[in-house]
């Protein structure tokens, strides 16, 4: 009997030790996707920093290939660009390792959200022709699309926020992320019929900022309905033509697939090529050299050859938010282009992620340069952002860099931000739940300065430096990338990038940060449960079943979750999903259960501390099941969802 219970408990620890590190290191794909692709800008301002930048392209691509090397990235894409001339497009390393193909200047990449950019720059066309309005209603232009806006009177949704991610619509839900190859070939309207749940506003429009690809995917149609063309054909006769890329590739057919680079996983194994349902978000394929040419473009303010092919100004309005709820400056998101704040200059450009693929490109107008990078790797982000760290210290070499300005700002005009935050606007509403469970954020005066830092605040306190206008940067930015303001209903909010962040109370935020921590305590106690069986008398305590259910659900599910991600078939109705659906019903059964267990105890023989566990026991499991229920996951099936 000793034997047995120990066994088990060892099973179940290994067991729940899996599950939980399955929910903290893995992200379902469409997560990724909607993350702008970006890394903690901290990490990228100081990756790859060094004395001196290289003093010649030999020098560049020895070091880039060294970082390569060490990371164990295949292969890279690069163009380098100054002001009108293309300095260099070329490739390192290997497109295919086991076929030993090197990446040449022409290898085709995934670029995942860089497509954005290229749908943007035909519907701004269709704005100067005065055809289309910005800040037109999306209902009013398609009525037929499927979409929920409780605040259509107040706020109809724009096509605006549909670009700057503002729109309040969920990310891509799980069965309308990645397609079987022939689903590439369904129209858009298909595609937006498929799960109309994620185009629901969860806020106001326009009050909050939230990554989401099925707004391009909207944009798209709205595109092919007002030319009356599919929005592929109008990118490749109107923006690819023009810009001499003559390689680049919206849909996989046989002659692309033979210049497409392989790409490999975060395990270093090659990846196979998915489709993807919301194309127009980031479906593209290209190459370095016909990237280079988009650079080109933004470099000369929208001008090919001497001809425009859009105007400066909204080459200025692509570059430039206006319908989020504040404005962050430099690292605001526009349409399709976002700042980036952490190299020494301020640059302008978008990232795009894809299984096996990571890619950015970026340019500075005041500098007159700009890159391209794309890696068949998702290996190592760190190794991107420090390759990408060497090219433009290789670009800025010889030019003075200034230090970004600081504003003089009172000590009483700080305080007024001074409180608690979270974050509130999470992009991917099936991890709502988690986003929730984040540090909050406390700002703080401390010597006159703005300060903030997570809470419960052991960690290290980052200074917030006035630009003006509510608008701060940190010591590592180039640019300002946070600004303070109010909502509607007048609480306190900041922005951080596209981040949105709302006040509360202090002591709301400490419960959810220390919440959590103490209910899984309580709920791994259950796992110790069978080795105390022989030693209580018969009948004495109640069964352990319950209890160990409802831990052993909890962590069971996170590892059929990312099982069901790793195959990508989350959306799909199969024994991982449908396992998901009943642990999701196990766990508020069993906590019920459990509690009725640990009250019926309570006037019967038994030790106290046995009572005492049990109904804490009992509480943390309840507390869960109202907290998992509050945000939808109970009952959950990924297939519907």
């Amino acid at each position: 009997m000793r034997i047995g219970t120990a066994c088990l408990a060892g099973v179940a620890a290994i067991v729940a030790w899996h599950g939980i590190t399955a929910l903290s290191q893995r992200a379902p794909d469409e997560a990724r996707l909607a993350l702008t692709e970006g890394e903690p800008a901290e990490r990228a301002a100081s990756a790859g920093r060094s004395d001196s930048p290289p003093a010649d392209l030999d020098e560049l691509r020895a070091r880039i290939a060294a970082i390569m090397e060490r990371e164990h990235i295949p292969g890279a894409g690069i163009a380098l660009i100054d002001h009108d001339r293309v300095l260099w497009a070329g490739g390192i390393g290997l497109a295919d390792r086991e076929r030993g193909i090197p990446v040449t200047a022409d290898t085709l990449f995934r670029v995942g959200s860089l497509t954005k950019t290229f749908l943007v720059l035909p519907l701004m066309q269709l704005v100067e022709q005065g055809r289309l309005d910005l800040d037109g209603s999306v209902a009013q232009l398609a009525p037929e699309i499927a979409m929920e806006n409780r605040w259509a009177t107040e706020q109809p949704i724009t096509v605006a926020q549909l670009l700057e991610h503002t729109s309040g619509f969920d990310e891509m839900r799980p069965n309308e992320v990645f397609s079987p190859l022939e689903a590439e070939t369904m129209s858009l309207r298909d595609v937006l019929a498929r799960n109309p749940a994620s185009r629901r506003a969860r806020w106001m429009p326009g009050s909050r900022s939230a990554y989401s690809n099925p707004g391009y995917t909207v944009a798209a149609y709205i595109l092919e309905k007002l030319t009356g063309r599919s929005y592929d054909d109008v990118i490749d006769r109107e923006i690819f033509r023009p810009l001499g890329m003559t390689g680049a590739a919206l849909r996989m057919t046989p002659e692309v697939g033979a210049r497409l680079a392989r790409g490999y996983d975060g395990r270093d194994q090659p990846v196979s090529y998915r489709g993807l349902y919301h194309r127009p978000a980031g479906g593209l394929m290209i190459s370095a050299r016909d990237l280079a040419a988009l650079v080109q473009l933004a470099l000369a303010r929208g001008r090919v050859n001497g001809a425009a092919l859009i105007s400066s100004a909204s080459m200025d309005r692509i570059e430039r938010g206006e319908s989020g709820p504040l404005d962050a400056g430099d690292a605001r998101y526009g349409l399709g282009n976002w700042g980036d704040v952490s190299a020494p200059v301020v640059l302008r450009g978008h990232g795009g992620y894809m299984p096996g693929f990571l890619a950015i490109y970026g340019y500075s107008v005041s500098r007159g340069i700009g890159y391209v990078l794309l890696v068949n790797s998702e290996h190592s982000h760190d190794g991107r952002w420090e390759i990408r760290r060497l090219i433009i210290d290789y670009l800025l070499r010889g030019q003075t860099i200034p230090p970004p300005p600081r504003a003089e700002v009172p000590e009483a005009e700080l305080r007024r931000w001074v409180g608690s935050y979270h974050f509130a606007a999470p992009s991917v509403q099936l991890m709502a739940f988690r986003e929730r469970l984040s540090p909050g954020v406390e700002i703080f005066v401390d010597r006159g300065r703005l300060h903030g830092r997570p809470l419960p605040g052991d960690e290290p306190a980052m200074e917030l430096i006035p630009m003006g206008e509510d608008r701060f940067r940190t010591s590592w930015a180039s640019g300002s990338m946070l600004a303070f303001g109010r909502d509607r209903d007048g609480r306190r909010i900041f922005v951080f990038g596209s981040g949105y962040f709302l006040e509360e109370p202090r002591l709301r935020t400490l419960a959810f940060a220390f919440g959590p921590a103490i209910c899984l305590a309580l709920l791994c106690t259950s796992l110790l449960m069978p080795l105390t069986t022989f030693s209580r008398r018969a009948g004495a305590a109640p069964g352990i079943g319950w209890p160990l259910s409802v831990t052993l659900s909890l962590f069971l599910a996170p590892h059929l979750f990312a099982v069901a991600v790793d195959r990508s078939v989350l959306g799909e109705c199969n024994a991982y999903t449908v396992g998901l659906f009943a642990l999701s019903l196990v766990f508020p059964l069993g906590s019920f259960a459990s509690a009725v267990q640990a009250l019926t105890w309570l006037p019967r023989p038994g030790s106290a501390g046995g009572k005492l566990h049990r109904l804490l026991f009992a509480a943390a499991a309840c507390c869960a099941t109202a907290y998992l229920g509050a945000y939808g996951m109970l009952g959950i099936r990924m297939w519907a969802y």
